[in-house]
């Protein structure tokens, strides 16, 4: 077997975790605790540990090492101590193949939740030893894959599985089997908030896009009162309810792979809403108040985010056509019309009561009704290659997309119709020159950061940065979409 096999097989998805520590440290025992203690709470678990016989000095490897398979009792005998070689170890050629077979077995049934793989270390980081085995393992697709090994190793295997560890407990901690048990129901949690981030983000792509073709009066309250209510059943049963703002963030990524309608109004909306749920139950915890509050703040930013976006593309302008309107009715019809503020205000009054509503009815029924849960699974949408497609054609992306943002009339009528009303009441070209400037140069910093928004990329990114969690739940999501 060569030292330098072909290009590494990463793990795409899942929790990959590394048990560290020098020989006789108990990583073996840790290990095989965590597997027992998982098979009690009813998990499917897969797996390689090595036994190890007897130690001539303390921090050297043993005489000879043993292998047992997750589920059966029987050992075989692996690996026997020969200092005439380097690595000291020769492998017993019949364990090697009923590994092997072990192995090509796994992608024939259910993806274990969780894989355990003990003993990785110079065999491994050349190559040899377990690693073989490691394309057959990736293939099986297992949830939570932890890994025995050494600290000096840890770059080496790294890159021959090609992806960092996204956690690394030392076998030698005290706490060490409680951290790992924390990881598997945190996990269990991020994977729910991806389930539930992935089904909002295509009801979105496929119910918001169809709303908004068709034009139906208070599609946004809808689909925002959707969104919180997504948001209250996620968060439902979590031992940390504030993490049910990567839900919103999961949804709005998707969005940005919607294969019809405006993509940067409704991706902001869906963000700022997770933003203000998940601020209100994080700072007041989980409870009617709390969600109340939530979920009166995604109505109110819904009903809301129009005028901000406008007043942050057209500024003052604005205010000043609007005087200019309902100054000119008041006049022509004898009538007194109401101030801005009053309309804006009794707007989002509306939206926040219906989903406030919404959000405590959510909270009282603590799970989607049958409704909604058949809309939630009839979701078929596919990603592939981070693609939305749409009856088999690829749907345009990169400058191409941002380009099209640019093309829709409802994107430049609000720019329009203030010009009108300016140049109408008195207002010089050089006022209107410069507010088609400011309106152009926003609407580009907007979409340029909207588009920044890609999935997979996310996903990559938040792993680097030690945020697994919200990795797991966003590759999640994505898989789903694939159909994997």
């Amino acid at each position: 077997m060569p030292d330098h096999p072909p290009s590494p097989i990463p793990l795409s998805s899942g929790l990959l975790i590394a048990v560290t520590g020098g020989p006789g440290s108990s990583k073996t025992r840790t290990l095989a605790e965590l597997a027992s203690s998982q098979l009690a709470r009813g998990q499917y678990v897969e797996g390689v540990l090595a036994i190890a016989g007897t130690r001539r000095e303390p921090n050297r490897g043993a005489s000879e090492y043993w292998v047992r398979t997750i589920g059966q009792e029987q050992e075989s005998l692996w690996a026997v101590r020969d200092d005439a070689l380097d690595p000291p170890y020769r492998f017993e050629p019949d364990t090697t193949l009923k590994l092997q077979a072990w192995a090509k077995r796994l992608k024939d049934l259910p993806p274990a939740d969780l894989m355990v793989l003990d003993e990785f270390g110079k065999f491994e980081a050349r190559g040899l030893g377990l690693m073989p085995l490691w394309p057959d393992i990736v293939a099986a697709n297992p949830r939570i894959v932890a890994i025995a090994t050494r600290d000096i190793h840890i770059p080496v295997i790294e890159q021959r599985i090609g992806r960092k560890f996204d956690l690394q407990i030392s076998a030698s901690d005290p706490a060490a089997l409680s951290k790992l048990q924390r990881a598997c129901e945190d996990y269990g949690e991020w994977t729910r908030l991806g389930l539930y981030g992935g089904a909002a983000g295509g009801i979105e792509m496929t119910v918001g896009s169809a709303l908004h073709a068709a034009k139906v009066p208070l599609r946004g309250l809808a689909m925002s009162s959707l969104q919180a209510a997504m948001m209250v059943f996620a968060g439902t049963g979590l031992a940390q309810p504030g993490r049910v703002v990567w839900v919103p963030f999961i949804s709005g990524g998707l969005k940005a792979l919607s294969p019809a309608g405006n993509r940067v109004r409704p991706m902001i909306a869906i963000i700022m809403q997770g933003l203000l749920f998940g601020t209100s139950v994080q700072a007041l915890g989980w409870n009617f108040f709390a969600i109340g509050i939530g979920g009166a703040l995604v109505g109110a930013w819904a009903a809301l985010q129009g005028f901000a976006l406008q007043y942050l593309m057209i500024g003052k302008e604005m205010f000043k056509a609007y005087d200019t309107i309902v100054l000119w009715l008041a006049e022509k019809w004898n009538i007194s019309a109401p101030g801005l503020p009053w309309l804006v205000g009794a707007w989002a009054i509306l939206h926040a009561s219906v989903s406030c509503g919404i959000a405590l009815t959510a909270w009282r029924l603590r799970r989607p009704p049958e409704a909604l849960q058949k809309i939630i699974d009839r979701e078929t949408t596919r990603v592939e290659h981070g693609v939305v497609t749409e009856a088999g054609r690829p749907i345009r992306t990169g400058w191409r997309r941002r380009v099209r943002e640019f093309s829709r009339w409802q994107f430049w009528l609000p720019l329009v119709v203030v010009s009108a009303i300016l140049l109408g009441s008195g207002g010089s070209w050089e006022t209107i020159a410069w507010l088609f400037l400011r309106f152009i140069a926003v609407s580009c910093v907007l979409i340029a950061l909207i588009s920044l928004l890609r999935p997979a990329r996310w996903a990559e990114k938040l792993r680097r940065r030690g945020w697994w969690g919200p990795a797991v739940a966003l590759d999640g999501a994505i898989q789903r979409r694939r159909g994997k």
